[in-house]
């Protein structure tokens, strides 16, 4: 059974020089493999595959975001929790509100309110 070369897969995508963030996810995947890459980032392998070859039709930035602070330790310095990790600011602005939790609710209207690193229009989408 022969391992897949993600590195190369990467670079048939992108070219000889692929952005650091994608050689960080294509070595994430040699390391480990697809399966676990796509767990740690709350996407599908299928997505990992197509962000790799370059064929990915969904938010790129988002997929970058989330690659550069689980495998490249990029901080960013959250409203309402202070430094954080980056795919972790990414997977805060998706969830939903509850009123149940105070800290939910203050995290939730600072990805809305302004944060310079939401990607969220302001409103209530939960």
């Amino acid at each position: 059974m022969s391992r897949t070369d993600f590195l190369s897969n990467a670079r048939e995508g992108w070219g000889e020089n692929p952005p650091s963030w994608i050689v960080a996810l294509a070595d994430q995947c040699s390391r480990s493999n697809a399966t676990e890459v796509a767990k740690r980032l709350d996407y599908s392998v299928a997505v990992i595959t197509s962000v790799l070859l370059g064929n990915y039709r969904g938010s790129l930035a988002k997929v970058e975001a989330k690659v550069r602070g689980a495998f490249l330790g990029e901080v960013v310095d959250c409203p309402a929790l202070g430094e954080i990790e980056r795919d972790r600011c990414e997977t805060e602005q998706g969830r939903k509100f509850f009123g149940t939790s105070a800290n939910r609710a203050r995290i939730f209207r600072a990805c809305r309110g302004g944060c310079p690193h939401s990607r969220l229009k302001g409103g209530s989408d939960g």
